[in-house]
């Protein structure tokens, strides 16, 4: 009988300074980027002294209860300990939360390589509420999941998404093969250079048609298929056209239509 009263005294005195800790949040979900404070409290009636871990590894000792933490993966398990000494004596305990970070596998798709003037779809995927591509003025409709887009150069498009309270990116490039610039400036004063309007890469595009005209919208020249072989001279049938700004069109034959200005100066 003395022997469970001596075991019951002992326990009793035990729960005393055992450190009865709790730890807030007990666990949340975080959006990507976003970081959480845990607040860890006890009832030591002595002196507490906090450490933190973070899926088994120390992260933080002899702190105070509290721990400001930025996840580094989807799922993370916090772990708090508390030393609590009262008239010197030290008892630990323990508690536990759970961290997860949203994740919306939101992706923008695969990067692209294709012919400069060619249209390119890029197709959304994943969780999301809503959506948004930009740069928004290559797009018609950028909040749509499906969109096209013709780059005339190469470019990397966003893909941001909201789901559940959280923003997500996602980033997809499109690569640009046999990129072709169109000059706006040539001189046909028959010295042998620049005499004609040549557009390099032209020829990767044999469906094309030109349409050249004056500011009047009065059609000076027109040709299927432009190339080195009849590029523009300068000329009106046969005529020597002043020197001025004149103005394009060229369809690529892809559903593709180029247009602005050329200046002949001699």
């Amino acid at each position: 009988m003395q022997r469970l009263v001596i075991l019951l005294l002992m326990v009793h005195l035990g729960s005393l300074v055992r450190a009865q800790v709790q730890l807030f949040p007990v666990s949340d979900t975080l959006c990507p980027g976003e970081s959480l404070t845990f607040t860890a409290t006890s009832g030591c009636a002595g002196n507490a002294t906090y450490s933190f871990w973070v899926n088994g590894d120390s992260v933080l000792s002899n702190a105070s209860g509290t721990f400001v933490f930025l996840p580094t993966q989807n799922i993370h398990q916090i772990q708090a300990v508390c030393a609590c000494e009262v008239n010197g004596s030290v008892t630990l305990d323990t508690a536990i939360s759970s961290v997860s970070v949203l994740d919306a596998n939101l992706s923008a798709g695969l990067d692209q390589t294709v012919d400069s003037g060619t249209v390119v779809t890029l197709q959304a995927t994943g969780n999301y509420d809503s959506l948004m591509w930009s740069p928004s003025y290559l797009f018609n409709y950028p909040t749509l999941p499906s969109v096209q887009t013709t780059p005339f150069q190469t470019t990397t498009y966003m893909l941001m998404g909201y789901y559940a309270g959280c923003v997500f990116f996602d980033y997809v490039t499109v690569f640009l093969s046999n990129v072709f610039n169109i000059p706006n400036t040539f001189s046909p004063n028959n010295d042998g250079n620049n005499d004609v309007w040549i557009i390099p890469g032209i020829e990767n595009y044999p469906d094309n048609r030109m349409v050249i005209m004056n500011r009047f919208g009065d059609v000076l020249y027109e040709s299927a298929s432009y190339g080195s072989a009849n590029a523009w001279a300068g000329t009106r049938n046969g005529k020597v056209l002043p020197d001025g700004v004149y103005y394009f069109l060229l369809d690529l034959g892809n559903g593709v239509v180029k247009k602005g200005t050329i200046s002949i100066v001699r």
